[in-house]
């Protein structure tokens, strides 16, 4: 593979032709992440902000709305949705800031499409309670990078075990890459604004595939699919966040980067809007 291929390439498409992907992947985050903090010791860095200001109360939201946005142009850069030349790129220096990587992001996504409400086999299935779906997703998600990895390069003692190193290896690196962003941040800066607000992120992250499976208007398990939502809180979102909750459209073409601008013309009928009573 040439070097421009490398770097364009998606890692879901590099995953399934290397069963060693991971194995790079996350050593090089880790090193990385090793000598940006070596790099701040041998400097003698001093943080970037230091004790509290009362503008950190506001530099919170931001930063969950920089963070929930990272998420959401990561989510386009899975499909593909922006040039090519720098798809991965955008893909990869965003999954830096909200500490996820890439990778995990582009693999799980993916599977999620494949299998999606399957309760067995998406890596984030919903439930009628959020929180539920929250806790269950924390589960499933490295469950199924797991089982993805079964289902490539087969399920063998050896693979289990190369799958648990990868497991720690990833963790590893996150743990690393946080301290990174501590050092570079200051401990104040990270604590109450910084790691907040990425899991505030994640959290609204959760939020939008619960809610555009028709989970908070399900009654019962059966009823989760995607819908498309364009009203109240909803309104806001999809103009904010690139038309994230107009999941219908979605499903149905990913490779539109906003699905709020549906040509029907070109794309035939779009699925109506579900309101906040579930008609």
């Amino acid at each position: 593979m040439s070097a421009a291929a490398f770097i364009t390439a998606h890692p879901v498409a590099q995953f399934t032709k290397n069963r060693h992907f991971y194995a790079y992947y996350d050593g090089f985050w880790m090193l990385a992440s090793l000598a940006a903090v070596a790099l701040m010791v041998a400097a003698k860095w001093q943080p970037l902000f230091g004790a509290p200001q009362w503008w950190f109360a506001l530099a919170m939201p931001a930063m969950w709305f920089c963070c929930s946005w990272a998420h959401l142009t990561i989510h386009n850069c899975t499909h593909g949705n922006l040039p090519k030349a720098i798809n991965r790129l955008v893909g990869e220096l965003l999954g830096v800031l909200v500490v996820v990587r890439f990778a995990s992001w582009d693999i799980i996504h993916m599977r999620h499409h494949k299998y999606s409400d399957d309760r067995e086999k998406d890596p984030h299935p919903n439930f009628v309670s959020f929180w539920k779906t929250v806790s269950n997703t924390i589960v499933m998600v490295e469950k199924q990078l797991f089982q993805q990895y079964f289902d490539t390069w087969g399920d063998t003692p050896e693979n289990r075990r190369a799958e648990k190193r990868r497991a720690w290896v990833s963790y590893g690196a996150n743990i690393v890459l946080l301290a990174a962003w501590f050092m570079f941040l200051g401990p104040w800066f990270f604590l109450l604004v910084f790691a907040p607000a990425n899991l505030l992120a994640g959290l609204f992250v959760i939020h939008f595939n619960w809610s555009t499976h028709n989970a908070d208007r399900a009654k019962v398990d059966a009823d989760f699919r995607p819908v498309n939502l364009d009203s109240g809180y909803y309104w806001l979102g999809n103009r904010l966040f690139f038309g994230i909750y107009m999941h219908a459209n979605h499903h149905t073409n990913p490779r539109l980067a906003n699905p709020l601008f549906w040509d029907e013309a070109k794309l035939g009928p779009m699925e109506p809007c579900v309101d906040a009573k579930g008609k």
